[in-house]
């Protein structure tokens, strides 16, 4: 009896390696607009001609053109997820992590960067639905589950805290990649993260007791 092939049964076929190429290039075409028009100022028609597709192609792998945001969301936590399964840290050490990747995402393609996160922020979704927002609150979990983070504020709302303050903090940052300005968003994740940790309230000096 001949056994199939199971290795090649697996593997993609003609047709999906062309649906999956496809998409890649409509993706690919898409970050590149965003970065020079913002994600408003790119029509779907202008992805489509940068990507050498119809409309119906491109509908026929996004619904729509907020679809790409939840395309990019997946790519940036499946990224950023991976590296922290490798991340031993404390939950208060894996939030520093995420602030570092996310600023050295912000000076690579800070125009994508800025649009992309703005728009991903005010969308109504929730951790469960967009995968950026789930890794976050993760992180967060884990480390109220440890007893390293505190837990009067929940897991999802710390997360959005989290991202929204990177995307405010990080717009401000300087773009290219020379030593000023990767110093300079190095002082701005900096302070964010002593705010976001540490909070901005100054604790009073606690007056030592002397007998009279």
């Amino acid at each position: 009896m001949i056994l199939p092939d199971i290795r090649r049964a697996a593997e993609p076929g003609r047709r999906e390696r062309k649906k999956a190429r496809t998409r890649r290039e409509i993706f690919g075409a898409a970050m590149e607009l965003f970065a020079e028009r913002g994600f408003e100022g790119a029509t779907v028609e202008q992805i489509c001609e940068a990507a050498d597709v119809s409309r119906a192609t491109f509908f026929l792998h996004y619904p729509s053109k907020t679809a790409l945001l939840s395309a990019w969301s997946a790519e940036l936590a499946a990224e950023l997820g991976a590296a922290l399964r490798e991340h031993r840290g404390s939950g208060l050490a894996q939030l520093r992590w995420l602030a570092d990747r996310l600023g050295e995402r912000w000076l690579r393609r800070p125009e994508a960067s800025r649009s992309l996160l703005r728009e991903l922020l005010t969308e109504p979704a929730t951790p469960e639905e967009d995968p950026l927002r789930r890794l976050v609150a993760d992180v967060v979990r884990r480390g109220q589950q440890r007893g390293e983070l505190r837990r009067n504020v929940s897991a999802p709302v710390a997360g959005e805290i989290f991202l929204a303050s990177c995307a405010a903090v990080f717009s401000r940052a300087p773009y290219g990649r020379d030593d000023a300005a990767i110093e300079q968003t190095e002082q701005l994740r900096n302070e964010l993260l002593h705010a976001l940790l540490h909070g901005l309230h100054e604790p009073k000096p606690r007056l030592r007791w002397r007998p009279s």
